[in-house]
């Protein structure tokens, strides 16, 4: 009799393993699958309609790429237009040099979090492509369109505290970044007042708040441009700062 319930629980216990292992064969191939087709599904492929893959664009089309106040890229050609990704990841800003030779471009490194985001070096070649600034919190460290200043720097705004604005100066040769500061006076008895402290410690003093901060080109000069306005935000002047040659 004993021997019958041996026989029995060995019967019961051998059966259970198998039934489990199976399970958890089943639920360990199940998961792969998603893996795998999770890894290998591609939006720009399957949508080619309404998506491009900014590394399939010839560079001589880089002039059709326009940024969006929604911090999306949209190509436009033809007619169409169509929003540009990077490995299969969406561009957030795009910008391209003045000797129109590099383009350089921001995308969100993981489609479940819009914080971590890479900035890519095109090269004068378009298959070449470098990453030459990285950061897990884009919302702090990047809070505008990236811009060039020049062949050799980009430059955008960053997070600096109250009343005041960062502006970050990339070298897009050495990945090294500095810090410039934006500061903002607005009392009911003065005018509204900019103040920029640059990179290499100059300071400067204008009258209005700054309502854009862009950048131009002319005759191989860089020039660090201000356009301002005043308290109810109508149009003042504008204001070039000279960028030198590093």
């Amino acid at each position: 009799m004993k021997r019958k319930n041996y026989l029995y629980f060995f019967a019961f216990s051998l059966l259970l393993v198998i039934v489990t292992t199976t399970g958890f064969s089943f639920y360990l191939k199940d998961n792969l699958v998603q893996e795998i087709s999770r890894s290998t599904f591609s939006p720009v492929t399957t949508n080619p309609t309404n998506l491009v893959d900014v590394m399939s664009i010839d560079q001589e089309d880089y002039q059709y790429l326009s940024n969006k106040e929604d911090y999306t890229v949209i190509f436009t050609k033809n007619n169409t237009q169509r929003y540009v990704y990077f490995n299969d990841k969406p561009l957030t800003s795009f910008a391209l040099s003045p000797s129109r030779e590099q383009a350089a471009f921001l995308y969100r490194v993981d489609n479940e979090s819009q914080e971590e985001q890479a900035l890519i070096l095109l090269g004068k070649q378009a298959d070449r492509s470098k990453e030459i600034y990285h950061t897990k919190d884009v919302f702090w460290d990047i809070t505008s369109h990236i811009q060039w200043l020049g062949n050799d720097h980009l430059f955008f705004l960053r997070h600096c505290g109250t009343s005041c604005q960062g502006v970050t100066l990339l070298d897009i040769r050495s990945s090294e970044t500095s810090n410039a500061t934006l500061s903002y006076s607005s009392f009911s008895d003065q005018p509204p007042m900019t103040y920029f402290k640059d990179w290499f410690g100059q300071e400067y003093k204008m009258g209005g708040l700054l309502d854009k901060l862009l950048s131009r080109t002319d005759n191989n000069q860089h020039y660090l441009v201000f356009v301002l306005k005043d308290i109810e935000g109508n149009y003042l002047e504008e204001k070039e700062i000279l960028f030198p040659k590093l």
